[in-house]
C-alpha cells in the first residue's frame, strides 16, 4: 500500500512537471526549485526527486552543477536524434495503418487532410508568405490529428508511450521549427496525400516510404529554422499538446483496464 502511494505521488509530480513544460510555463533552461515545486504539488521532496530522475533519464530535464535541475534544451544533435526516432516509429505506424485501417478510419484521415488543404488555399489567396496565428493553429491541429490517427492504428502501447516522449522533446525545441511557408505547406500536403493514398490501397511498403520522406522533410525544415524567432506561445504548444494529451489519455485508459 505504501509503495503504491509512493508511486502515485511520483506520477503526480511527473505529470505536473510535464504539463508545465507542454503548456510553455516551464521553458528550456529554467531552473526548477525543489522546495517551491513540492509545495505547489502538495507532496514531499522524495517523490519529486524520483520524478526528476525519470524525467532526466528521458532527456526532458537535466542536472547541471551549480544550477541543479533545469528544463532541457534541444541542440542540433538532439533534434537529429528526435527525428531519427520519429522516422522509425511513424514509418512502422504507417505500415500498420495500411494493414489495419478501415474505410471509416481513412475518411477521418481525409477529413484532416481536407482541412489542411483548405487552410493552405487561404494562405495562397492572401498572398502572404506565412500563416497568421489563427491559421497556424488550425493547420497544426489538423496536421497533428492526421499523425495521431496513424499512430493509434499501430495498436501498440509501447510505441504510443515512446511517441509521447518524442513530442514532449519536440516541445523543448524552443524555437520556430515549424514556420510554415506556402512551399513547406504544399510539400507536407503532398506527402500526406501519398501516405493516405497508399494506406487506402493497403500498400504498407509505399505508405512507409512516404512517411519516411515526410519525416525527413520535417527534420530538414526544423534544422533550417534552428535560429528563427519563436512562435507565439499558443501556436508553439498546439502540436505537442494535442499528441501529448491524446496519448496520455490512451495510457490512462490502459492503466484502468489493467487494474
Amino acid at each position: 500500500m505504501q509503495k503504491l502511494m509512493k508511486t502515485t505521488l511520483k506520477q503526480k509530480a511527473y505529470d505536473h512537471i510535464l504539463s508545465k513544460i507542454i503548456s510553455g510555463e516551464f521553458q528550456p533552461r529554467r531552473r526548477l526549485c525543489e522546495v517551491n515545486l513540492a509545495k505547489e504539488i502538495g507532496i514531499s521532496p522524495t517523490p519529486l526527486r524520483e520524478a526528476y530522475r525519470q524525467l532526466t533519464a528521458e532527456g526532458i530535464l537535466e542536472y547541471r552543477p551549480n544550477s541543479g535541475i533545469i528544463v532541457a534544451e534541444m541542440d542540433t544533435s538532439k533534434i537529429a536524434e528526435l527525428y531519427e526516432a520519429r522516422e522509425v516509429l511513424e514509418a512502422f505506424c504507417a505500415r500498420q495503418a495500411a494493414l489495419k485501417m478501415n474505410r471509416l478510419d481513412t475518411e477521418k484521415l481525409k477529413e484532416c487532410l481536407d482541412r489542411q488543404s483548405a487552410i493552405a488555399r487561404e494562405l495562397q489567396k492572401s498572398r502572404r508568405e506565412t500563416f497568421n496565428s489563427e491559421e497556424e493553429m488550425r493547420y497544426i491541429k489538423a496536421d497533428a490529428e492526421f499523425h495521431l490517427l496513424i499512430l493509434v492504428a499501430s495498436e501498440n502501447s509501447i510505441i504510443n508511450k515512446t511517441m509521447r516522449e518524442c513530442h514532449i522533446l519536440g516541445r523543448l525545441l524552443g524555437f520556430n521549427c515549424h514556420k510554415h511557408t506556402l512551399t513547406q505547406v504544399s510539400t507536407t500536403i503532398r506527402h500526406h496525400h501519398e501516405i493516405l493514398r497508399y494506406i487506402k490501397l493497403q500498400n504498407p511498403d509505399k505508405a512507409e516510404y512516404w512517411m519516411k520522406a515526410h519525416i525527413h522533410f520535417s527534420r530538414d525544415t526544423a534544422l533550417k529554422n534552428r535560429k528563427s524567432d519563436p512562435l507565439e506561445s499558443d501556436v508553439r504548444k498546439t502540436y505537442s499538446e494535442i499528441l501529448h494529451d491524446s496519448i496520455y489519455r490512451m495510457e490512462q485508459n490502459e492503466r484502468k483496464d489493467n487494474e
